[in-house]
């Protein structure tokens, strides 16, 4: 746990200051692959995660609480993300106030649902009520991410290079962190449905 505490402390930091230099710097392609390589390494982290889970024979609750916590960084990132390109832009994006404030408060209840899970799978147990809770969410947040990234592809008035477009970055970090959630989500559930 406090390795991957660590990592995740490294990912968001070099992550965010990346991603401050290239907006600083009007640079799209480079946010682009910031976003894109931050949202892969959370990704890859969560299902390395569920595999060590699953080979430790661990309880559902702790499996639970690792996918929670993952999408809780995923959450996070996005709302660092937001913060960090829109705050010191002068004329930026009106909107963006209120997505890191979604954010940032979807971010808190993963954080407090994946703690509450852990409390539980160090003690042994399993609370079937959380457990069912935790598998709704995952599977709307499977489908609600899934139609986002759907979105952004087909929408023709979304641009992820351009930056006189106020909602660019913007627009890159929802995209990508989508994908991060869809992916998590989908290997949860994945991993779910073989021990269920």
């Amino acid at each position: 746990m406090r390795s991957a505490l660590v990592i995740w402390m490294i990912t968001l930091t070099v992550g965010i200051c990346s991603l401050i230099l290239a907006n600083a710097a009007r640079l799209p392609e480079p946010y682009m692959a910031v976003c894109a390589v931050i949202a892969i390494v959370i990704a890859a982290l969560s299902i390395k995660e569920q595999r060590e889970l699953e080979a430790a024979n661990a309880n559902q609750s702790l499996r639970s609480a690792s996918t929670a916590r993952y999408m809780g960084l995923v959450w996070t990132w996005g709302a660092l993300a937001l913060l960090v390109t829109y705050v010191f832009l002068p004329n930026a994006w009106r909107e963006w106030p209120t997505f890191f404030a979604a954010f940032a408060a979807v971010a808190v209840m993963c954080l407090f649902f994946a703690a509450t899970l852990q409390r539980d799978g160090d003690k042994g147990k399993d609370d079937e009520t959380m457990l069912r809770l935790g598998r709704y969410l995952t599977i709307g947040q499977l489908a609600g991410t899934a139609i986002a990234v759907a979105g952004l592809l087909i929408d023709p008035n979304k641009e992820f290079l351009n930056p006189d477009v106020k909602d660019w970055a913007a627009t890159n970090v929802f995209f990508f962190g989508s994908i991060a959630l869809a992916a998590i989500s989908a290997n949860a559930l994945f991993y779910a449905r073989k021990t269920g």
